[in-house]
């Protein structure tokens, strides 16, 4: 009874932490501020605030070229490329959004995916984040038209031709589908949901929404080298900011594994 009542309070007790650190992190005094976070990185004043002169430097490029611009597909394309190319080096799997402005530019596809939300909202042009279950990709919305952004594809990243953009949506889904099919296979999956039959995730999110996953990321990042402490401190913080069901299961997971005997 005594075990019970314990795990029953401190139960209670993450959920209240969970949904308050949440709530501190909604706020950000700046537009980088929302992915830039002391808790990935020990960064100085100094070195914040010269990434934050470099976005608005390539900022105001690609506004001046949006003012001469006559074709959206000519112009997002350029988008893309432009800031592929002197922003996004080296691929790597769950580093954090700071990584974009050192040396090797290090990425993955949610932080990616967050410079060009963060570049097309401060250009006034539409958008829609999608998350699935392995992927994060973008894509811009103007003159009634879709256009795909693909952080992780440095060549054919770009696509403005709705066939290829479905065909491209589709292979994510069933990507997702294929994995999430062998886990519950092989018994991973343990959900009530996942028994019933393999599903996968495709959700529209915005901006803040985004910045719960990056969290969620550096948690199992924490995670899969066994800092169960470190882990739980970010999957609070994206639960908060982003309580989907995935990362309230991962959240409780991660929540037994930090307070385990």
């Amino acid at each position: 009874m005594k075990k019970a009542l314990i795990g029953l309070m401190l139960l209670t007790l993450h959920a209240t932490i969970s949904q308050a650190t949440g709530d501190k992190y909604l706020s950000n005094d700046t537009k980088l501020g929302l992915f830039i976070r002391s808790e990935f990185d020990n960064l100085d004043a100094e070195e914040v605030k010269s990434y934050e002169e470099r976005y608005t430097i390539l900022l105001d490029k690609l506004k001046e070229k949006q003012a001469s611009s006559k074709s959206d597909v000519l112009f997002l394309k350029y988008v893309f490329y432009t800031v592929h190319r002197k922003m996004l080096g080296q691929y790597e799997q769950y580093v954090t959004f700071s990584e974009i402005f050192k040396k090797e530019r290090k990425y993955d596809c949610v932080t990616g995916t967050a410079l060009y939300a963060l570049i097309l909202d401060d250009l006034g042009i539409d958008f829609q984040i999608h998350e699935t279950d392995y992927h994060v990709y973008l894509v811009a919305l103007s003159g009634g038209k879709e256009y795909l952004f693909e952080s992780t594809d440095a060549l054919a990243g770009f696509a403005w031709d709705p066939k290829e953009i479905d065909e491209r949506r589709a292979f994510v889904n069933k990507e997702s589908l294929r994995i999430n099919t062998e886990l519950t296979m092989t018994g991973l999956a343990s959900n009530e949901e996942t028994q019933q039959g393999a599903t996968y995730i495709d959700n529209v999110v915005n901006l803040r929404q985004l910045a719960g996953l990056h969290y969620y990321n550096q948690a199992l990042k924490q995670f899969n080298t066994s800092d169960h402490k470190a882990a739980y401190k970010m999957i609070i913080i994206a639960q908060g900011i982003y309580p989907s069901q995935r990362i309230k299961n991962a959240s409780t997971l991660m929540f037994s594994a930090a307070f385990e005997d």
